[in-house]
């Protein structure tokens, strides 16, 4: 197959970008044509300039919404699109599955979206929310099938009518397996965040738990970077603990600094299916996140371990529990790594995306036959 994927930003890490990434190399390797069409800046990672896969970065195409740019993105990609001829445009992020769709609409390209979190759920601003909702109604009309990361966000978009149940499902996000981790535990318990310090992450969150907790023995790593990252920082000297938390920025060295961890929290305001938490459980980390999107798809509470909601006091209870217990942290940890080999390998979610563009693509090739043939008729 001939395939383009179309997603806003490619020169920051972030759950999107790595299942682009991950998907567009195993495409490659199974022979298929890939170009992948993004903003302009520094690419995340260069590898993908290998056999088979192309990447175009667009003049026009941004993260923000601007009426200019945006229709000149859309004339941008529509151009590209007609070149290449894709059988199919698979399509990541908001922006990128605005203007995108509406692109390979106009070219009548068969399109798949993939949302990685709508931006219709809650945590999200009400009248954002409404607006998102409308928008991602009328697009749904014009989308050949949807892919959702999670049962929650695929439930979410039926519920509120947003798109038909058969246009829609759900393929749960999934990672490379790697060698069963070595559980090791530090002597002092270290605590790892990672995600981009912006919207709707809420690092700030965890240090103010972690400031009601200066008794305790912790570390913190923060992993990632973002334009919160300084306001962060700031706060941690704030608190009186900015000696206790370490700031990584963004590394591609994830793997290993998981496995010198001994426990992973995510909080934020709303997600799809992090794949930050699926590398921790593959590290055999116990793990504590906010209660948002598919994340309880991900953590079973209470056996690998905890999902929170908002409340410090909440939040705080269950770091003292797993902090202070090294056979409970090992125990979530365990339990953890042995649900992730079970239900959220990397080739399982490449096979049913594949067998989707595959049918999508058997679709439209029935569709132009019949077409061919009313013609032929007439």
């Amino acid at each position: 197959m001939k395939i383009v994927q179309i997603i806003t930003k490619l020169d920051t890490v972030g759950g999107a970008q790595s299942h682009v990434l991950a998907l567009t190399k195993q495409l490659s390797l199974d022979g298929h044509e890939v170009t992948i069409l993004t903003s302009k800046g520094d690419l995340i990672e260069q590898a993908l300039e290998e056999k088979n896969i192309k990447i175009i970065q667009l003049k026009y195409l941004k993260w923000s919404i601007h009426i200019i740019d945006d229709s000149r993105a859309f004339m941008e990609i529509r151009a590209n699109l007609r070149r290449i001829k894709p059988d199919v445009v698979a399509l990541h992020s908001s922006k990128a599955g605005v203007v995108g769709r509406l692109a390979a609409f106009s070219l009548k390209i068969p399109t798949v979206f993939t949302a990685h979190g709508w931006a219709f759920t809650e945590g999200v601003k009400p009248l954002k929310r409404l607006l998102f909702q409308y928008i991602e109604k009328v697009l749904a009309r014009k989308t050949s099938r949807i892919i959702a990361v999670s049962n929650y966000d695929c439930e979410l978009a039926i519920q509120k009518k947003v798109v038909k149940k058969t246009k829609i499902t759900t393929i749960h996000n999934g990672i490379q397996s790697i060698e069963e981790p070595s559980y090791f535990q530090n002597k002092v318990p270290k605590i790892v965040m990672v995600a981009r310090f912006e919207h709707p992450k809420r690092q700030d969150l965890l240090v103010e738990v972690l400031s009601t907790m200066k008794e305790m023995e912790w570390e913190l790593v923060f992993i990632g970077d973002g334009r919160e990252i300084e306001a962060v920082k700031e706060l941690t000297k704030q608190r009186d603990i900015a000696h206790r938390v370490t700031f990584l920025g963004s590394r591609d060295d994830i793997e290993v600094q998981l496995s010198y961890a001994d426990l992973f929290v995510l909080l934020s305001n709303f997600e799809g299916l992090p794949i930050a938490i699926l590398e921790a459980m593959r590290a055999g980390l116990p793990v504590i996140a906010s209660n948002v999107g598919g994340t309880s798809e991900l953590v079973n509470h209470g056996k690998s371990g905890y999902v929170v909601d908002g409340n410090i006091t909440t939040i705080r209870e269950y770091l003292i529990r797993v902090l202070e217990s090294q056979s409970l942290r090992m125990q979530l940890g365990y339990t953890g790594r042995r649900y992730f080999e079970e239900n959220f390998l990397f080739q399982k979610m490449y096979e049913k995306t594949v067998n989707l563009y595959q049918e999508i693509q058997r679709e439209q090739k029935v569709e132009k036959e019949v077409q061919q043939l009313d013609h032929n008729r007439a």
